[in-house]
């Protein structure tokens, strides 16, 4: 083999696979003529896995918060900065990024809520496809920011019109972590803390309540009540309202999407259950960090 194609294909090797497939398809679309078409896959092909998701950093309280957006990030937030008023929210930061400029947080009880991974996709789908006449005022901006934001930078996205071409598009190289956005990125991914370890305590959503508890009582905390924000029905919906709105979201799984959704999540989903059976994620709670 020549020196110079050995060279070639050693850069080639160290390409990952998802920019690759991107790559062939580009140029699958070119020599068709999509110009069009090929300028989206470019879009989603400058992106980068988005860690920025906010963090709130307590000094009182020595604790590292980290968001898995679509997981009652809005609700922690606004329960966090009530437990403790001079709280840090740090926006648009990677926890390295946060370590870095606070390095006193990397000895800080860290600590973060996660989504059943069926849920957290079925949530996106419907605030991206149905849920936005819900929100009024200043809460309809973002929301309608964020779809246009998915339509344009993400190839694919704009054409899926149900919950199943959605799986569908998760699982394909543009809906892969290699360019996803934080909303649906990996949620393991972002709660790994700069040496790559999970953080000392890792609660569920749909246990949130408990788990609040038992972080604050760890921390020293008084625990307010938990607003209910963002969800599925709307800003501050009724109980009646948020029960028709994930029976509704509830019937949008089948085996089909379900098998789909464990092959783009897998790693989240054997997180969720390990913290679910207590296998992971509450080690430490008598205050001894791993």
């Amino acid at each position: 083999m020549k020196r110079g194609r050995g060279r070639k294909l050693l850069t080639l090797a160290a390409v990952p696979l998802r920019q690759r497939q991107v790559a062939a398809d580009m140029a699958r679309a070119m020599l068709k003529g999509g110009i069009g078409q090929a300028s989206r896959m470019v879009r989603t092909a400058a992106q980068k896995p988005d860690l920025g998701s906010e963090k709130i950093v307590s000094h009182q309280h020595r604790a590292l918060w980290l968001c898995v957006p679509k997981a009652a990030s809005r609700s922690t937030i606004a329960a966090l900065t009530c437990m403790d008023p001079e709280a840090e929210l740090i926006r648009d930061k990677t926890i390295a990024d946060v370590c870095s400029a606070l390095p006193q947080v990397r000895n800080y009880t860290s600590f973060a809520f996660i989504r059943h991974p069926f849920d957290r996709a079925l949530s996106l789908y419907a605030e991206m496809r149905f849920h936005c006449q819900r929100f009024e005022g200043d809460h309809l901006a973002p929301k309608v920011e964020r779809q246009h934001h998915f339509a344009k930078t993400f190839y694919g996205l704009a054409e899926v019109d149900s919950f199943d071409g959605f799986c569908d598009w998760l699982n394909t190289p543009y809906g892969s972590d290699t360019f996803a956005d934080r909303h649906f990125l990996s949620q393991h991914l972002q709660i790994r803390l700069a040496d790559g370890r999970l953080p000392d305590f890792i609660g569920r959503v749909d246990n949130i309540e408990e788990d609040l508890k038992r972080v604050a009582s760890r921390l020293g905390m008084k625990t307010p009540a938990l607003p209910m924000l963002n969800t599925v029905a709307g800003w501050s919906p009724t109980p009646a309202a948020i029960a028709s709105a994930r029976a509704s979201l509830s019937a949008e799984l089948n085996d089909r999407n379900k098998a789909l959704l464990r092959q783009r999540y897998a790693e989240d989903l054997t997180l969720y259950e390990s913290v679910a059976e207590g296998r992971e994620g509450r080690e430490g709670e008598e205050g001894e960090k791993r």
